[in-house]
């Protein structure tokens, strides 16, 4: 079965499957954007409750250590990617080794993506744990 199904396409479909995934993150970032913007509002006015309180530091904690995650993960994968896409080069011909790397280039832009998503949120909950 596996031998009837050509490679490209898994690939190709490893690589759609990665950007419905980024895309899906994008909009929970959207909605938690969405949440820091009220609670930035309320801080202006000042009418933060304790609940808003304890949900920024501890939200404010959380992507810290979600961003820390992250960063550490792109430092082991980078040479990861380049050593995978070394030995795509060299197992197979240039043109099918440049339909494979999509796979790699999406995977390595769904990493970055995630963590500038993560450093975002970070700032915007420091910010707000500093007007506490």
């Amino acid at each position: 079965m596996l031998n009837q199904i050509p490679l490209q396409l898994i690939s190709n479909f490893i690589s759609i499957i990665l950007i419905g995934i980024l895309f899906y993150r994008y909009l929970q970032y959207k909605k938690n954007i969405d949440v820091i913007k009220g609670l930035k509002n309320l801080e202006e006015t000042n009418q933060l409750s304790q609940e808003d309180k304890e949900f920024i530091l501890n939200n404010e904690n959380e992507y810290r250590l979600q961003l820390i995650k992250t960063q550490g993960l792109i430092k082991f994968a980078k040479p990861f990617f380049i050593f995978i896409i070394g030995l795509i080069f060299i197992f197979f011909p240039l043109q099918d080794a440049l339909i494979h790397l999509n796979v790699i280039v999406v995977a390595f832009i769904f990493m970055q993506v995630d963590k500038i998503h993560k450093t975002n949120l970070y700032n915007q909950l420091f910010e707000l744990k500093k007007g506490i």
